[in-house]
C-alpha cells in the first residue's frame, strides 16, 4: 500500500524529469519557435508538405503492396503468411520467431485494418520524422511495434491466435506527438503533468474498454506497449542539432 500510494509523486517527477530531459532540450531549442501574441495559422493534417517525408510514404506503400499481396495470394497464401510473419505469444515464450516481434506491424487483418492505421501513419508519422529525423524514425517505430508485441504476449501469455497489425507503433507515434505537444507548452513554464497523466490514462482506459468491448479482437495491450515505450524514449529519439 505505500508503494502505491507514493505512485502519484513518482509519476509526477518522472514526468517533470522527461519534460526538461536535455536530450529533448537540444532539440527542441530549434524545433520550435518562440512563443508569439498572434493567433497561430493552422495547417491542414494533410498538408501537401507532408508528402516530403518519404520514409513515411516507403512505409505505407510498403504495408500497402503487402496487404496487396496477402489479398492476390488467397486464403491459403495468407494462412502461410501469417503463419510464418504474425506474431504469436506462444511462440516468443519459447524463444522461437522473435523477428515476428518487428514483422507482424508489416501484415494487416484487411483493407479496413490498413486504410486506419496508414492515415494515422501518414498524419503522425509525418510530425514525428520532421523531429526524429530517418534513422530515429525507424528505430522508434521498430522499437514500438516490438513493445506492442511484448506487452501482448506478457498479459496474454497463452494466446494462440496471430497479432497483426502497425497499431503498437502507431499509438507510439500518438505519445510521441502528445509528448512532443505537452512538451513544448511545458518550455513556457505551464505546468502539464495533470494534463499528461490524464491523457496517458484517458487512452489506456478506453483502449482497455473497446478490447473488453470487442470480445478481445483489438489488441488494446498493444496499443498500451507501444503508448508507454513510445513516450518514454521519444526524448532519445529527437533529432540532435
Amino acid at each position: 500500500m505505500a508503494a502505491l500510494s507514493a505512485l502519484p509523486a513518482r509519476l509526477d517527477r518522472f514526468l517533470l524529469a522527461s519534460f526538461t530531459h536535455p536530450c529533448f532540450n537540444a532539440a527542441m531549442s530549434d524545433e520550435m519557435p518562440p512563443p508569439s501574441d498572434e493567433t497561430p495559422v493552422r495547417e491542414p493534417v494533410f498538408h501537401p508538405r507532408a508528402f516530403e517525408a518519404v520514409p513515411v510514404i516507403f512505409l505505407v506503400s510498403v504495408m500497402v503492396l503487402i496487404q496487396a499481396f496477402v489479398s492476390f495470394v488467397g486464403s491459403r497464401g495468407e494462412y502461410i503468411i501469417y503463419r510464418d510473419y504474425a506474431f504469436f505469444s506462444t511462440r516468443f515464450w519459447q524463444g522461437e520467431d522473435l523477428s515476428a516481434l518487428v514483422t507482424h506491424a508489416l501484415l494487416h487483418g484487411g483493407w479496413a485494418h490498413l486504410s486506419m492505421n496508414m492515415i494515422a501513419l501518414f498524419a503522425l508519422g509525418t510530425f514525428c520524422w520532421k523531429r526524429m529525423g530517418t534513422v530515429n524514425f525507424f528505430a522508434f517505430m521498430a522499437i514500438t511495434a516490438a513493445s506492442g508485441a511484448i506487452a501482448f504476449a506478457l498479459i496474454r501469455p497463452g494466446e494462440t491466435g496471430p497479432l497483426v497489425g502497425a497499431s503498437g507503433a502507431i499509438f507510439g507515434l500518438l505519445a510521441a506527438f502528445k509528448y512532443i505537444q505537452f512538451a513544448h507548452i511545458a518550455g513556457k513554464g505551464v505546468d502539464v503533468r495533470r494534463d499528461a497523466i490524464f491523457f496517458l490514462v484517458q487512452i489506456t482506459v478506453l483502449n482497455f474498454v473497446l478490447g473488453l468491448a470487442t470480445g478481445g479482437m483489438m489488441a488494446w495491450e498493444a496499443h498500451f506497449g507501444g503508448l508507454a515505450i513510445g513516450w518514454f524514449i521519444t526524448p532519445w529519439m529527437m533529432k540532435k542539432r
